[in-house]
């Protein structure tokens, strides 16, 4: 089969690798959509794990079903999550292996979805595979993913009707907080951003207030926009030092900042302002696709305007760098 495989720092090429064998608690997807996610670009430019297939956004038709797989179908349109827990950590032991603290990931330790066809470990419909309708398109289902990311955060942060929220960083997993919190009728969200493409997405994604934040000052026109007292929860979704500290900035107090983005640049900061205005911090890692999936098919969520570009397996470097380097460059997919 043809694949994306990572050979070094910024060097990324389709290649010709085996294709994934059936065992019998596994299925094989072939792949139909697959996304480059923020966390995908990090590993691009570290050049590290070195020879693997990268990709978990992705959804596909289920082509072969493992013999102790029995409420999976061959034809079936899915999205799933390929990971190999370890089985002996505490959550592998209490219920929760989606939560493994030594897990192996798709994409990452083990091979991903950047390819023609993909294996899922341990395959249980409704744990992590998800059937969908032939009323969602592949590319629409890709995005269940990363929108599911923003999901999680709202559900961990547990917002009232009443709240305003800020989402710092206008990417794919900011656009879908956006969305999220419009569903649930959030009373005010407000964004920052600072891509001309991701700002007008934000609009179309319902943020109530936008702000430039290369021509405005951020914390002046959140100040301004939340009527001097701060808003309630932050989206921290941009990973850096910088939007770290506006985020436990500009918070109010006894509010909540929930972090979302990956960070490449460790922080240096004094936690004293978190205990000064009795803040609390939430980190937050994975979503629900299920309950995702759900707000898609309901008509909750818009996500096609969020792929701006696509390209085939064979021009894995360029779609890499695309979505890198490209100032309108949103959600760049692979389809196949």
């Amino acid at each position: 089969m043809k694949a994306a495989v990572l050979n070094g720092a910024r060097d990324i090429s389709c290649q010709v690798m085996p294709d994934p064998e059936l065992e019998p608690t596994n299925i094989i997807i072939k792949v139909k959509a697959c996304g480059i996610c923020g966390s995908d670009l990090h590993v691009y430019k570290r050049g590290t794990p070195k020879n693997v297939i990268m990709g978990h956004e992705f959804s596909g038709e289920v082509v072969k079903v493992g013999s102790k797989v029995s409420d999976i179908k061959i034809g079936e349109r899915v999205i799933a999550a390929a990971y190999k827990p370890c089985g002996e950590c505490y959550s592998c032991k209490h219920g929760a292996p989606h939560r493994c603290t030594n897990m192996l990931l798709g994409g990452f330790q083990i091979p991903g979805a950047m390819a023609e066809y993909t294996s899922i470990p341990n395959a249980q419909l409704n744990r992590n595979v998800f059937r969908f309708s032939d009323k969602i398109s592949w590319e629409e289902a890709a995005m269940i993913e990363p929108v599911s990311v923003g999901y999680g955060s709202i559900r961990r942060a547990q917002p009232k009707p009443e709240d305003i929220a800020v989402v710092i960083g206008a990417g794919v997993i900011g656009l879908g907080t956006i969305q999220v919190l419009k569903a649930i009728e959030v009373k005010k969200v407000i964004v920052s951003g600072h891509r001309q493409k991701r700002l007008e997405l934000a609009i179309l994604s319902g943020a109530d207030v936008v702000i430039d934040a290369i021509k405005q000052d951020t914390l002046a026109a959140v100040k301004e926009a939340t009527s001097g007292l701060g808003p309630d929860i932050v989206f921290e979704c941009a990973g850096t030092p910088e939007t770290f500290g506006q985020s436990i900035e500009m918070v109010r107090g006894g509010g909540k900042v929930m972090i979302v983005g990956v960070y490449e640049t460790p922080l240096t900061w004094n936690p004293s302002i978190t205990i000064d205005k009795n803040l609390t911090l939430i980190g937050t890692l994975g979503g629900s696709f299920p309950r995702t999936l759900a707000f898609l098919e309901a008509g909750k969520l818009n996500t096609l305007p969020l792929i701006t570009h696509q390209f085939p397996l064979g021009q894995a470097k360029e779609a890499f760098e695309t979505q890198m380097t490209a100032r309108d460059a949103v959600k760049v997919m692979f389809t196949m």
